[in-house]
């Protein structure tokens, strides 16, 4: 059983966060960064002006950028700026249906060796930095490379047994084990000049020489401001019509409501009771976006009274799923969401699996079936205080005989309880995984880290591992299901909710779905 992980958010982030999970950030470059002017930061950048119709549209991120380095890619603030200057070597796009697939980007190709477990990328030979030199497979590699000791971002590579260029535009990548959807653990290596970055770091990152689409032509730390210019004569085969994008930052939802409906920006991401003070506005459009990371109750199997079967049964249908959707979700919840504590964009869940539903009186009779004498203690919830959800737990617990405590812990004493498994139920926020494989892997696989529960069964284990290597459709379905079917029936993990997140735009301006930062190319 694989033991490396993709998409996975800072483990304090993911414990800690309130549902949204991590989708949703110099000068004009001639030859070296090192030698680019000082930056212009006295401009306004972020201007009613900038309406739809022009060329022209400004942008709000909902948290600064932390670090400017690319190979530091770790949240989704950062993205406005790295997706849209630097290239990777494909492209994972939402599509309207808020599906995800591949695109080409650095890689205008691509084929697998060995069962999977070599992935060949052949790149595009017109593709050129903002000085001219060309990208080259030796700094696809030496990027790749980077990342295997970054505690920022190794999770991304982790999988990587070795990297070899077989010409100036050939780049091949042996995996310690096959991985079907390998490609989409990649979308936030940004392929950079590693020549020009190790000649003078703190220039190049602040003056990129990248090859996408744009350039950072000025940026205002203090102001949490930039701008980014389309390249004239950009190498790429599918051209953005969006010529200038101002780049801000508000962090607080309401102001940025009002940023939107004063026209001072022309988009930015809501979620929860914000988005109500946009409905219905006929200047603005709302646009949901993949929204895939939620609460979740564990139920731990390992300890008593949770090693009683019926007792895990009996808690699945005491709670009332709405109820807490609609009370932590500030009633949008993502379309995405499953009770079963499964969402992915790669498939829709199989027609046979039953999700969980409330039904009290079916949670008594399980009770009274369990052997146990009423009211049954289970301990502590651990976790859930940040939306509320641990209360509502326990309260619809009590109404059918089960007590449990809440206790407050601070988030690296939670975290501890959590990774130890040192708890009998637990709410924390899940994953962020595209793939149904790889969520599986994530939740049940035995051993990994982010199986708070700490459950194992090798059936289950070894139906993780097909998700994991094949590439036939019907196969994959269909080990899908037959896991989905144990774990469902096992009783440990439920959902409480995804928030949904709404892209909100001025009328008239299509941006589609975000899945990890506007996507430029697209937006008309």
């Amino acid at each position: 059983m694989r033991r490396y992980l993709a998409f996975m958010l800072t483990l304090l982030l993911v414990l800690t966060a309130v549902g949204c999970g991590a989708q949703t950030d110099a000068p004009a470059q001639s030859g070296n960064a090192a030698n680019a002017n000082p930056k212009d930061t006295s401009e306004n950048l972020t201007s009613s002006e900038t309406a739809v119709g022009t060329d022209s549209i400004s942008i709000s991120n909902d948290a600064p950028i932390p670090d400017y380095d690319p190979v530091n890619w770790y949240i989704s603030s950062q993205s406005s700026l790295f997706q849209n200057v630097y290239s990777t070597l494909v492209d994972v796009i939402a599509t309207d249906d808020l599906e995800i697939e591949l695109r080409p980007n650095l890689a205008k190709s691509w084929e697998t060796e060995e069962e999977n477990t070599v992935w060949v990328f052949h790149l595009n030979e017109d593709a050129v930095y903002s000085n001219g030199d060309p990208v080259k497979a030796e700094h696809v590699k030496n990027c790749f490379e980077r990342h295997m000791t970054n505690p920022y971002t190794m999770t991304y590579v982790s999988m990587i047994d070795s990297i070899e260029v077989r010409d100036e535009h050939t780049v091949a990548i042996r995996l310690k084990n096959a991985w079907a959807s390998v490609p989409y653990c990649w979308y936030m290596v940004a392929i950079f000049n590693p020549d020009l970055y190790d000649a003078d770091k703190e220039s190049y990152i602040k003056n990129p020489v990248g090859s996408g689409p744009y350039e950072l032509t000025a940026l205002d730390e203090a102001q949490g401001t930039m701008r980014l210019t389309l390249k004239e004569d950009w190498w790429g085969t599918e051209k953005p019509t969006v010529k200038t994008i101002d780049v801000c930052t508000i962090t607080d939802p309401s102001t940025r409501v009002i940023a939107l409906q004063n026209g001072e920006i022309d988009f930015a991401s809501l979620n929860s009771t914000n988005l109500r003070l946009v409905e219905g506005d006929n200047n603005l459009e709302m646009r949901e976006n993949v929204s895939i990371v939620g609460y979740q109750l564990l139920l731990n199997p390992n300890v008593e009274p949770l090693n009683n079967e019926k007792v895990r049964e009996a808690i699945s249908y005491a709670i009332d799923y709405n109820g807490i959707r609609n009370a932590t979700c500030g009633g949008y919840v993502s379309s995405k969401d499953r009770t079963v504590v499964f969402s992915t964009l790669d498939t829709e869940l199989p027609g046979s699996i039953t999700p969980y539903t409330y039904d009290p009186a079916k949670a008594q009779a399980l009770l009274a079936e369990s052997g146990l004498e009423l009211p049954i203690d289970v301990g502590e919830i651990v976790g859930g205080n940040s939306n509320g959800s641990a209360e509502m737990v326990q309260q619809y617990l009590a109404d059918v005989g089960i007590n449990a405590t809440i206790t407050q812990y601070e988030s690296n004493a939670t975290v501890t309880k959590l990774m130890n498994g040192e708890f009998s139920l637990g709410i924390a926020a899940g994953v962020g995984c595209p793939t149904a494989a790889e969520t599986m892997l994530n939740y049940y696989g035995t051993g990994q880290p982010y199986n708070f529960n700490k459950y194992s069964n090798p059936e289950v284990d070894a139906l993780i591992d097909t998700l994991m290597t094949t590439s036939d459709a019907e196969e994959y379905q269909t080990c899908l299901e037959q896991a989905l079917q144990i774990v469902v029936g096992d009783y440990t993990n439920m959902g409480l909710g995804i928030p949904a997140i709404y892209g909100v735009s001025s009328k008239g301006l299509y941006i589609p779905p975000v899945w990890n930062g506007v996507d430029m190319i697209r937006v008309r």
